[in-house]
């Protein structure tokens, strides 16, 4: 059963059926042991940032533009090896029969040209997804609620017309360098499937920066080709003939990703002016005049991110030209007080991700990533883009 969000507003009713009829299986796996079982608690609830914001300045955190590394600056590690089970075949665990890929422009009525419109009619959506090993699952289920969720978005706000989608992962290039090494454990683990793809695919320079749309994404578990995107970019329009096929296989991003999972920070070079300027890889993605609309996934609790939540939060702002009114954040993390724990990590369970989203008052919206049906919080997440929009007043 689809659980009932009394907050939601009433012009959501027709959006819910198609959300609710979404039943998602999203079983957490602790990034532990090749092989290991399920190291969470399952859970179902939902939970909302409360109504008063928080505010807190800072510098922003990191902005790179081609960083490799994994630094842990904050925190501890997870002390515990990030592995998946050898040779698995990849392409096949994210997509669900059931879901509709069939869903063009001409369904969606979009359109990017005529005059601007005070209001909400353009929105920015960026999906920032673990690709650690613990995450095959919840991607599915990411993929297989978008569906739902792009129907919520019609059903509840028909004037948004024009949109832009965008995926990113949690690190800068995975664990599958290339050329591979035969002796590098990462060469089974998380290199070899699909005839080692990771090894050999004929990446580009913005594939391996962090915080860069995916495109073309490699190893254990991922699409393992380069995704057909339509217009050039690293993130997908409203013109899009292939909205849900296309998301499907960008946002499979694998799980050949670092067990230091730096979701944060990958939201803030996402955003940044380094990426974000005409020639760079996200050239063109965010865009002064729609609203930001930010998604992230991660069912590690360790603190490996730098900077602080006022950190983050701060980024956001500034690259939305100080209006926090034109930003949506909602977080699909671990809640121990609905038994959805890590047991593999260092006990912070993702309590600051949770004051992240906090600082964001009624335009945050957290979600347990071990629940059973993530439609819930999808309705939450599109009732807050709608009372987002009718606040929003675009410059010019």
């Amino acid at each position: 059963m689809c659980a009932v969000i009394p907050s939601a507003p009433m012009k959501l009713s027709a959006a819910l059926p198609s959300l609710c009829a979404m039943t998602l299986l999203a079983a957490c796996n602790g990034d532990s042991q090749p092989g290991a079982s399920a190291g969470l608690s399952a859970s179902s609830g939902v939970t909302t940032a409360p109504a008063t914001a928080g505010t807190g300045t800072g510098t922003a955190g990191e902005s790179t533009t081609a960083d490799t590394g994994e630094a842990t600056s904050t925190g501890t590690s997870t002390g515990t090896s990030d592995g998946t089970s050898a040779g698995t075949s990849a392409g096949t665990s994210a997509s669900t029969g059931d879901a509709k890929f069939d869903l063009g422009p001409s369904d969606l009525g979009v359109a990017t040209t005529g005059p601007m419109e005070v209001g909400c009619t353009k929105v920015d959506f960026l999906f920032v997804i673990d690709n650690s090993t613990s995450m095959e699952d919840n991607q599915s289920a990411l993929i297989a609620s978008f569906p739902g969720f792009i129907d919520a978005i019609k059903s509840a706000l028909g004037d948004v017309t024009d949109y832009h989608v965008m995926v990113v992962d949690t690190d800068a290039d995975g664990r599958c360098a290339q050329p591979c090494d035969p002796n590098d454990p990462d060469y089974i683990d998380f290199c070899a499937a699909a005839n080692y793809h990771a090894c050999t695919a004929p990446l580009d320079a913005c594939d391996t920066v962090r915080g860069a749309g995916v495109l073309h994404p490699v190893g254990s578990f991922a699409s393992n080709k380069a995704c057909k995107v339509y217009g050039g970019n690293r993130y997908m329009v409203a013109e899009e003939p292939d909205l849900l096929g296309a998301f499907a296989c960008v946002a499979q991003v694998g799980t050949a990703g670092s067990a230091a999972e730096r979701p944060m920070n990958s939201m803030e070079s996402a955003v940044s002016e380094a990426l974000n300027f005409p020639n760079g890889c996200n050239g063109g993605f965010l865009r002064d005049d729609a609203i930001l609309v930010v998604t992230f996934l991660s069912d590690d609790g360790n603190y490996v991110d730098k900077g602080t939540p006022a950190d983050w939060k701060a980024s956001l702002v500034a690259a939305k030209n100080d209006d926090e009114n034109a930003i949506v954040v909602a977080g699909l993390i671990l809640h121990p007080e609905l038994d959805c724990i890590n047991k593999q990590t260092d006990g912070t369970q993702g309590k600051h991700w949770q004051e992240f989203i906090e600082l964001w008052g009624k335009h945050g919206v957290s979600g347990s990533i071990c629940a059973d049906d993530y439609a819930p919080f999808f309705a939450e997440a599109v009732a807050a883009i709608d009372q987002t929009c009718e606040e929003f007043n675009p410059p010019g």
